[in-house]
């Protein structure tokens, strides 16, 4: 008898001690891949996860949301909302409860509900990002036009990749969603007196550059400014301290101001402990101190939108420019851009 509760006592024990102990030990999770300086992201997403869970260790991996299909051995990955309808009629991401976000309070409203479908949440915003112009504020035309149909008289004034195959879906996009007063218009629409337009307020020499060419071509004197993504102003220089940036509407319609999300998941096929644990990986990932660090790198402000509020007000301190990229993300009428209605 003796032998037998001693027998129990030591089953008890090792499976207590079992319990007791950490049953996850390693992470795998993917971010962005477009994201400048994507590796000294993933190191501030380390360091500060080590700081919270030495026990775990992180492994990185390498998805993309457009092509890469689905997310196999990931835990937690990184998407743009334009293909959320995709991952989730893929069952590849599963819902969240808006009160696993830390601080949700300081996340753009409009980008969680970006994120939300039939009530349930896909995700933690964490950054922006969209076609605004940017400008030299001396050109009268470009600081007082509020449409690109203000200015039909003038010609190549924009450095714009108008005939680049990547970008000039995205402005019949933004010249159908103006028109229609739709963040995610149908497609069909003519557009063609509007995409006109802007090929003639192109520079012709610079029509199908990439967005860094773009920027640089600006930089260096040509046109009056450019369309193109706020991280772009990274690469100015020369031209930097007279450039401002704000939205313009692609239509003689009011401006319906619409951001690209990238936003944080986990995959469907995650469960418990690891599903909490792969929460407060997320949380790291879209940590207000986190984005902040990333925000600056070699001394250099990268000019990311940001889906929190709070980094603003310490980028600013060190970064004027910030302020205006507050006031883009700040817009109440901001509106989430998914994939295209069927």
């Amino acid at each position: 008898m003796k032998k037998m509760i001693a027998a129990i006592a030591w089953l008890l024990t090792i499976f207590l001690a079992s319990c007791g102990k950490n049953s996850v030990d390693t992470l795998t999770y993917a971010v962005y891949p477009y994201i400048s300086g994507v590796d000294q992201y993933c190191e501030i997403i380390e360091k500060r996860w080590a700081e919270i869970e030495p026990d775990i260790k992180l492994v990185r991996a390498e998805w993309d949301c457009y092509e890469g299909g689905a997310p196999d051995g990931i835990d937690v990955i990184m998407y743009d909302a334009v293909m959320q309808e995709l991952l989730i009629e893929n069952e590849w991401i599963r819902p969240i409860d808006k009160k696993e976000i830390k601080k949700s309070e300081d996340i753009f409203p409009f980008a969680l509900e970006g994120l939300t479908v039939d009530g349930r949440l896909y995700g933690i915003p964490v950054f922006l990002c969209g076609n605004f112009l940017i400008y030299d504020r001396e050109c009268t035309e470009l600081a007082e036009a509020e449409h690109l149909t203000d200015l039909s008289g003038e010609s190549e004034i924009l450095v714009i990749n108008s005939k680049f195959s990547l970008n000039r879906p995205q402005y019949i996009h933004e010249v159908l969603a103006d028109t229609l007063s739709e963040a995610n218009p149908s497609a069909g629409d003519d557009v063609d007196s509007v995409m006109a337009l802007v090929d003639k307020l192109a520079v012709d020499a610079h029509e199908s550059d990439d967005d860094t060419q773009v920027a640089l071509a600006y930089d260096s004197g040509a046109g009056k400014g450019y369309i193109g993504f706020s991280e772009s102003m990274r690469f100015l220089s020369k031209r930097m301290s007279g450039t401002s940036i704000k939205t313009i509407s692609f239509s003689d319609r009011e401006d319906l101001p619409r951001l690209y999300v990238d936003a944080v998941a986990v995959n469907s096929k995650v469960t418990g402990q690891r599903y909490d644990k792969c929460i407060e990986l997320m949380n790291v990932i879209a940590d207000s101190d986190v984005l902040s660090s990333i925000s600056v790198q070699n001394g250099s402000p990268q000019y990311f939108l940001l889906a929190r509020n709070t980094p603003y007000k310490t980028l600013i301190k060190s970064f004027p420019l910030y302020e205006q990229l507050e006031k883009l993300v700040l817009n109440e009428k901001n509106k989430v851009i998914l994939g295209p209605r069927p």
